[in-house]
């Protein structure tokens, strides 16, 4: 009889302590499981944030197409920019050619004033 009050108390013993195991690692579970939560909410804010990223910035294809029309623009510009600059020295150029040939009508004037003065 005492053996089996021993074994009793023993199993009792053994039993508390299983379920102080269980409660703890039910315990241990739920933190755990908490804690998978939250990291998983951060990983989804990390996801979204990303999204964010991708449709607020400008994508290769977009850019290049930019890219390729300024290019096209610049160019055009800087051959409006040459005709220009080339009008502006035609135009400079015929002044020096009518100056020129103002003076030299007015040298044979002049000439052709002192050659008649010689002779009368």
């Amino acid at each position: 009889m005492r053996r089996s009050r021993v074994n009793s108390a023993l199993i009792d013993a053994h039993a508390e302590r299983v379920a102080r195991a269980l409660a703890a690692a039910d315990k241990a579970v739920s933190k755990a499981e908490t804690a998978t939560e939250k990291r998983f909410e951060s990983v989804d804010e990390f996801r979204q944030r990303l999204s964010d990223q991708t449709r607020s910035l400008v994508s290769k294809v977009e850019f290049d197409a930019v890219r390729d029309s300024s290019a096209v623009r610049i160019a055009d510009l800087a051959s409006r920019l040459d005709k220009t600059e080339g009008n502006a020295v035609g135009l400079n150029a015929g002044w020096v050619y009518l100056i020129g040939g103002l003076s030299v009508a007015a040298t044979l004037a002049s000439l052709v004033v002192l050659v008649v003065q010689w002779t009368s």
